[in-house]
C-alpha cells in the first residue's frame, strides 16, 4: 500500500519506550519469583502507530518530545531505521517509560511514568506539517501527558480548520485528561477509534449518541470479535468479523489496527475495506511478541489476508 500523494499521516505526542517482560504468569505477587520467558526493549505508544504505518507503505511522521536521555534516543533510532519522519520531535526532559508484562495467554499489564519537562509547543514547521498532512492521529495518552496537552489539542484544532481528517483513540486513560478536555474532543473529531470498554468513558456511551456530537464514524475494536464501524448511513452499526489466529501477546494490537485503518482510509479504500485490512493487521500483531520493530511486518499481514481469503491490496 502507497500513499499516492506522498503526504505523511501525522501522529501526535505518546511516544515510549517499552521494556517488554515475558512472565510465566500473572498476576505478579511479592516473594513469588519468576524467571522471565522473555525481555526486549522496543519503541512503544505512538511508536507502535507509525512503525505499522510505514510498514505498509504509508508515509509517517511524528510531532511532539522525547527525552534527551538514552532511552528517547534509542526510540529515535528505531523510528528512523523504519523510515518514519522525525522532524517535529523535540528532545528535551525525559522519555516516558513503560514496562509491559505479558502472561502466557497474551494477557497484559503496563506499568509506566510520563517523562518529566517543559510543556511543549507547536513549532511554525510543525504547524505547516499539520496544515498539509494526510490525516492526523492522536490518543488519550498525549492529552494526559502535561507537556503534551497543550500541543496535542492545538494541533487537533488547527487540523479541523484546515480540513484535514483527525483521527483519536481515547485510549484507558481518557478517564485521567481533565474534563475541560475532555469536552473539547469530540466536535474535533472525523473517526473515533476505541475498544467497547473505552465506550464508558463517554457521557455518551453508544456510539450512535457519539456520532451526534461530532464524529462521523466510529470504529468499535473488539479484539478476536474484529470490529464494527458506526456511521450517520449505518447507525445501528456494520459488524466485521475477526481473524481467529492463535494469540502470543495483545499489546501494540491496537495501535496497529489503527495504523492499517487509517493508511487505507489515506488511499481511499472504502470503510469495509479499511476494517478487514486493520482486523488482518491486529490479527498478525497477536501473533508476536511486544511492539515496536515487532508490529507485523507486509508479508505476515498478507499471509493473514491469503489464510481468510480476504482480497485487498496492500503493496507491491
Amino acid at each position: 500500500m502507497t500513499n499516492d500523494t506522498q503526504q505523511p499521516i501525522l501522529s501526535i505526542g505518546d511516544l515510549v519506550a517499552d521494556l517488554v517482560v515475558a512472565v510465566p504468569h500473572l498476576p505478579v505477587e511479592a516473594g513469588q519469583h519468576q524467571l522471565a520467558r522473555d525481555i526486549r526493549l522496543e519503541p512503544g505508544g505512538a511508536a507502535n502507530f507509525l512503525i505499522a504505518g510505514a510498514r505498509l507503505g504509508a508515509v509517517m511522521a511524528a510531532v511532539g518530545g522525547l527525552g534527551r536521555d538514552p532511552w528517547g534516543h534509542l526510540v529515535a533510532d528505531i523510528l528512523r531505521q523504519e523510515q518514519v519522519d522525525l522532524s517535529g520531535v523535540q528532545f528535551s526532559g525525559t522519555t516516558t517509560l513503560v514496562v509491559v508484562l505479558v502472561g502466557p495467554d497474551g494477557e497484559h499489564v503496563f506499568l509506566g511514568r510520563y517523562g518529566q519537562g517543559d510543556p511543549l509547543a507547536l513549532r511554525p514547521e510543525d504547524i505547516q506539517q499539520i496544515q498539509n498532512c494526510a490525516a492526523l492521529y492522536t490518543a488519550g495518552y498525549a492529552l494526559a501527558e502535561d507537556r503534551l496537552a497543550a500541543l496535542t489539542l492545538q494541533a487537533l484544532r488547527l487540523a479541523r480548520q484546515s480540513g484535514r481528517p483527525v483521527y483519536f483513540d481515547p485510549g484507558p486513560q481518557f478517564g485521567a485528561v481533565p474534563a475541560d478536555i475532555q469536552t473539547q474532543i469530540l466536535p474535533l473529531v472525523d473517526t473515533l477509534l476505541l475498544t467497547a470498554d473505552e465506550l464508558a468513558l463517554f457521557p455518551h456511551p453508544h456510539p450512535a449518541d457519539l456520532l451526534r456530537h461530532g464524529p462521523r464514524l466510529v470504529v468499535v475494536k473488539q479484539g478476536a470479535g474484529g470490529c464494527t464501524l458506526y456511521s450517520p448511513q449505518k447507525p445501528e452499526g456494520d459488524h466485521f468479523p475477526g481473524y481467529p489466529v492463535p494469540v502470543r501477546d495483545t499489546s501494540a494490537a491496537g495501535d496497529s489496527f489503527n495504523a492499517a485503518f487509517i493508511a487505507a482510509a489515506s488511499r481511499g479504500l472504502p470503510p469495509a475495506d479499511c476494517a478487514r485490512l486493520a482486523n488482518a493487521v491486529g490479527a498478525a500483531k497477536v501473533q508476536k511478541l511486544g511492539g515496536g520493530r515487532n508490529v507485523p511486518t507486509r508479508a505476515e499481514v498478507q499471509a493473514v489476508l491469503d489464510r481468510f481469503g480476504i482480497e485487498i491490496e496492500i503493496g507491491d
